[in-house]
């Protein structure tokens, strides 16, 4: 079986295993977000809508006007959703002693 053939098979929760596998290993933390209209989203004014993507390359926002690639601005929303999760997770959650 060709490799292209073998790698486009994997499911993506596989690939999360992998990915957390070797990480751990590495000793790399790894926090997984939810991408969710991550490319639908303005990484400047959070605005959300379909036309805010307007090519395969191209992000408008409708909303602030910003222009970006689109792929540059859904990395910068997934790696602040990646932020919250991870200051979420070092936040203390165990009630304050008087």
């Amino acid at each position: 079986m060709p490799q292209r053939v073998a790698l486009h098979s994997w499911a993506f929760a596989q690939l999360a295993g992998f990915l957390a596998y070797k990480a751990r290993r590495a000793g790399v933390p790894v926090v997984f977000v939810d991408p969710a209209y991550t490319s639908q989203t303005c990484a400047e004014c959070d605005h959300v809508g379909k036309r805010n993507r307007v090519g395969q390359g191209l992000f408008v926002c409708r909303g602030c006007g910003v222009v970006a690639h689109a792929d540059r601005n859904a990395s910068h929303n997934l790696a602040t959703r990646g932020q919250s999760v991870w200051n979420a997770g070092r936040e203390s959650r165990a009630p304050v002693t008087p």
